[in-house]
């Protein structure tokens, strides 16, 4: 069987980073497996080129942009694919417009995102062969709001965590001594809101002592420098630029926190518990499926700034209780987002696809 990865830009997101795991899972269990990229210079293109998978780029041309696939279908044909899986939001758009009229070969839709629906994306959703979702949040908002996936060639597939952490809860780094350390991953997006956090940072209790690293690129980074500084808060917070991979900093870090306005099924927080990080984020889109509210972490309404910070002063305050919620982070991170269950998934739902 040949399969297909549709993926705009191997730009180092979540979504881009799940692409190329999924790919050498495919390609390790003997599936001839090839990313099919429509722009290249994407920061993850060296890391994709050493994969077990082949590696093909559309020729755009002059013109660069992640929406853009001239030649697509012809390759999916001349190249004799058997299923093409988008990946991503441009790519699902592009798996739109094919669908219909390439019956030669089967698509997959993917849906992770908490962002509005572009219309091709949902014609996706609609007339693809399959529909793999990463939150049952976000398979139920498909249910109520558009009327996808009540049927049962839709499926929830959560993402695996694919990053290297401790082995150990005990391993990681944190000894007790000086500052609380807070970390947030993640891109300087607008809808990330980083700029929310830093306003409920700077409303903890003054005898707290704690310091914020913030990790990441984009365009509201340097906004938030500034912010910092305005509020008085600038030598508590460390401003880092986008790391590779962010396994050490959660290593040297103590609680995990997240503000975002919109999300699926956010990496950021599974891979923060995978290093035995308790969580304290709003309730929006699947966060709450990335861990175990009052167990793992603090879920709060989202908008509740004041409810935030009484709940990340009580995590701050309380020793026993982050080491508690660290055990818990670390087992239920293990137990519902293993890399090699997400392959497997796929595997199978391929399989069911084109049976031997």
């Amino acid at each position: 069987m040949r399969i297909a990865l549709l993926q705009d830009h191997l730009r180092n997101g979540g979504t881009e980073n799940q692409t190329l795991h999924i790919a050498e899972g495919l390609a390790q269990a003997g599936l001839e497996t090839c990313v099919i990229v429509f722009r290249e210079g994407g920061i993850l293109d060296k890391q994709a080129a050493e994969g077990s998978f082949q590696v093909r780029y559309l020729n755009q041309g002059p013109l660069k942009t992640d929406w853009f696939a001239p030649g697509l279908k012809k390759l999916l044909l001349a190249e004799g694919f058997d299923v093409a899986i988008g990946m991503g939001r441009m790519a699902n758009c592009q798996v739109g417009l094919l669908a219909p009229s390439t019956r030669e070969l089967k698509f997959v839709s993917t849906f992770r995102t908490g962002k509005s629906i572009p219309f091709l994306q949902r014609r996706a959703l609609k007339r693809s062969d399959r529909l793999v979702v990463n939150s049952r949040e976000a398979l139920e908002r498909l249910q109520i709001k558009y009327g996808i996936g009540r049927g049962p060639d839709a499926q929830v597939i959560y993402n695996g965590c694919i990053r290297k952490f401790p082995t150990t809860v005990e391993e990681q780094a944190n000894s007790g001594k000086g500052p609380i350390r807070l970390v947030c991953a993640s891109m300087f997006r607008p809808e990330k809101k980083q700029k929310r956090l830093l306003r409920i940072c700077s409303k903890l209790a003054p005898n707290l002592d704690w310091k914020l690293t913030l990790a990441g690129d984009g365009s509201e980074r340097n906004a938030c420098i500034q912010l910092a500084s305005r509020l008085g808060i600038d030598n508590r917070v460390e401003v880092l630029g986008l790391l590779t991979d962010p396994s050490n900093l959660y290593q040297k870090s103590d609680i995990a926190i997240h503000a975002s306005a919109k999300e699926s099924l956010p990496n950021a927080l599974i891979e923060a518990q995978m290093s035995g990080l308790p969580v304290v984020a709003y309730d929006v889109g699947g966060v709450g499926e990335t861990f175990e509210p009052n167990v793992s972490g603090l879920l709060i309404d989202h908008g509740n700034e004041d409810v935030f910070v009484d709940s990340l002063e009580k995590l701050i305050e309380d020793s026993d209780l982050r080491q508690r919620m660290s055990a818990a982070a670390y087992d239920y991170a293990r137990e519902n987002f293993s890399p090699e269950a997400q392959v497997q998934a796929y595997i199978e739902l391929l399989s069911r696809m084109n049976p031997a």
